[in-house]
């Protein structure tokens, strides 16, 4: 996923970029590696935070908070994006609207995600995964301004497939 997500995402080498719910932070690097700007990860995992700021030097900066409540700038990344992490999100339309909110015009977001019917598939979506159909991620982006989106489709072991949703931030201010 992370692959697919890296590759959507289009992160040139002087874009800023912020990772949602960022776990053992393996995209965390590779967007690191990709881009000479700044790289953001948030997470509420207080755990997560602490090994991945063991793990990476002071490039990269963590910070523990919800995506509904983002402790970045307006307008101050140029990318964004979550990784099998939109299950957990409290209030998925207005974390998406925060993002929204941080995302520069013209700026990209990537969300992944396996559809609701692969989740099923796997007995452990019963515990604390919200479902998602594809529909609804869009409907989530295109309230929030994200728009443009583009679909890609991967294949794994664990998920059998994940989509990727990446959409552009339109207009001049944030969806509030």
């Amino acid at each position: 996923m992370n692959g697919l997500v890296l590759a959507e995402l289009r992160v040139g080498p002087h874009d800023d970029v912020l990772e949602i719910g960022f776990g053992g932070g393996a995209l965390l690097g590779r967007l690191r590696d990709a881009t000479n700007g700044r790289v953001h990860g948030v997470d509420v995992s207080e755990e997560a935070v602490a090994r991945v700021r063991r793990r990476f030097d002071s490039r990269i900066e963590i910070h523990e908070a919800s995506v509904e409540a983002l402790p970045l700038a307006d307008a101050s990344v140029d990318a964004a994006c979550s990784v099998n992490n939109l299950y957990f999100w409290p209030d998925p339309a207005a974390g998406m609207a925060e993002l929204a909110r941080v995302v520069r015009p013209g700026g990209r977001l990537a969300i992944a995600f396996e559809p609701a019917d692969e989740l099923r598939k796997w007995p452990g979506h019963r515990h604390g995964f919200r479902l998602f159909e594809e529909d609804e991620v869009r409907a989530l982006m295109d309230q929030a301004r994200f728009g443009a989106v583009r679909r890609a489709e991967g294949r794994g072991r664990k998920p059998d497939r994940f989509v990727c949703l990446t959409g552009v931030r339109d207009g001049a201010e944030a969806a509030r």
